[in-house]
């Protein structure tokens, strides 16, 4: 259970040990136990949120909150709400008290969104919080209506249960835009017009490898909908996850969409070996050294729906061999991930077209074959397209709001390419230029690239010459 005092302690020692981290996500507990999910601070165990909430964001953090829809009968709310309808109801009435936590707590009413008066009144909780320093919410559950529950709007439980979670997290949502100036959510259940929330995650699944590939599997899926950001509980969610799950579940993660690490049991670095801890901050930093290339992926498939962490067929429909390459993906057009699904370190990746190298050695393997790979435990099996221009930073504690600065773009092979950066003060294209001897690489836009690097690529001929020139003020020519 969390206090407002193990809260900025953890909050400490994750700055302390040099973990990049931007949200602190805080679950249930924040509220009165019993009384889930009316919205209100424990004061007991937080005595002071407001001002938690401005040292986590001194320390570069912005705050998580879990809540659901659904109020507790104990809670003080609960009277005035039945009061006022805001509750589904019996077809007789009376307010629809249910068990959607299957006896671990109190049951609940469950607030009615299609009553205009219920949806400002819960709003109107939400704006509290957000304007206190909360900068997000997790939407948790919002599947539990019952078949025979009648809504404000007439509709019966059956009509409704498909819809409602849409109409929670549009509620929230909307209450998150208005006072924190984003549309930000990170929900569990979700129905068609999900696709306008920005981040969904796969639920509770148990620690195992078995759980970690049927993840992945439904995160593929979930693409192949239209969402294009997805993500997970790194480590798995029930259960306590073996060290070296937890680390092949972390470099997972940490080349998602999105990473949290959350479970019945700690998934802090810290409470898992010396070795795990490291392997798995080391993918963290992964992660940050990659944002600008993955920041850049995310404005593509905002703009265009295209996910993020997308299965194979995405880029490449006329490979019959891509539409079953189900434990694998592409990261943007220019990484391809397959998480180490094995526990022996073993396992088979499929590359499709073009020549694709390893991260890691610089070895280029040809497409549209299969490849055995065995993996140490410190490295994901990481490939990047031959000829990609990836941009990347140096590893920072936050990423913060501010434009990416002294951008490295990492050259894939010294040839012809183009690249856009994607960033907040606008776009920057990338075009690199191979004329004999010299590497002519062209920034035009914010993008503050400071130096251009060739990555270790087997077979590749070095340039004797690089010159960089970009229309950023106050950058070097190289």
């Amino acid at each position: 259970m969390d206090t407002q005092s193990s809260v900025l302690a953890r909050a400490q020692k994750i700055r302390d040990r040099e973990i990049p981290c931007d949200v602190m996500h805080l679950d249930c507990y924040w509220q009165v136990a019993g009384h889930w999910s009316d919205m209100r601070w424990d004061t007991e165990n937080f005595p002071d949120p407001a001002g938690m909430l401005a040292q986590l964001s001194a320390m570069g953090f912005r705050t998580s909150l879990w809540m659901n829809s659904y109020v507790s009968h104990l809670s003080p709310h609960f009277a005035d709400m039945d009061r006022l309808g805001y509750f589904l109801r019996h077809a007789d009435g009376t307010t629809y008290v249910a068990d959607v936590w299957h006896g671990s707590q109190p049951a609940c009413g469950i607030v009615d969104f299609t009553n205009p008066d219920a949806v400002e009144w819960f709003r109107g909780l939400l704006r509290g919080l957000l304007e206190q320093g909360v900068a997000v919410f997790k939407t948790d559950f919002a599947e539990g209506v019952p078949v025979d529950a009648v809504a404000a709007n007439g509709m019966t439980g059956v009509e409704l249960h498909n819809v409602y979670s849409l109409l929670f997290n549009d509620v929230v949502a909307s209450a998150t835009r208005e006072t924190a100036g984003h549309d930000m959510v990170w929900a569990r259940s979700s129905y068609l017009g999900g696709q306008r929330h920005s981040a969904q995650w796969g639920g509770d699944t148990n620690c195992s490898y078995p759980a970690m590939g049927s993840t992945l599997r439904g995160g593929l899926s979930h693409g192949l909908s239209g969402v294009p950001f997805w993500s997970h509980d790194a480590g798995g969610f029930s259960g306590t996850p073996s060290p070296d799950l937890y680390v092949r579940w972390a470099q997972f993660g940490a080349l998602s969409p999105l990473v949290r690490f959350h479970g019945t049991t700690s998934r802090l670095p810290w409470d898992f070996p010396d070795f795990a801890e490291q392997a798995a901050v080391d993918a963290i930093r992964l992660r940050y050294r990659l944002m600008p290339y993955l920041y850049s992926a995310a404005v593509e498939s905002a703009r265009t729906g295209a996910p993020l962490m997308r299965a194979l067929l995405v880029d490449s429909p006329d490979d019959p061999a891509a539409w079953t390459a189900d434990l694998e993906y592409r990261l943007g057009t220019d990484l391809l991930v397959a998480p180490m699904t094995d526990p022996t370190g073993r396992r088979t990746v499929y590359l499709p077209d073009g020549d694709w190298v390893d991260w890691w050695s610089g070895e280029v393997h040809k497409g549209r074959q299969f490849i055995v790979v065995r993996q140490p435990l410190a490295q994901v099996p990481l490939f990047v397209r031959r000829g990609a221009v990836i941009p990347v930073v140096e590893v920072a504690a936050t990423v913060g709001d501010s434009p990416f600065s002294d951008i490295t773009l990492l050259c894939f092979d010294a040839s012809d390419a183009r690249v856009v950066i994607h960033d907040v003060d606008g776009d920057s294209v990338v075009t690199a230029k191979r004329h004999n001897t010299t590497l002519m690489v062209n920034v035009d836009g914010p993008a503050q690239v400071r130096t251009v690097r060739l990555a270790d690529v087997s077979g590749s001929t070095a340039p004797a010459e690089t010159s960089l020139r970009t229309t950023c003020p106050g950058a070097p020519e190289a």
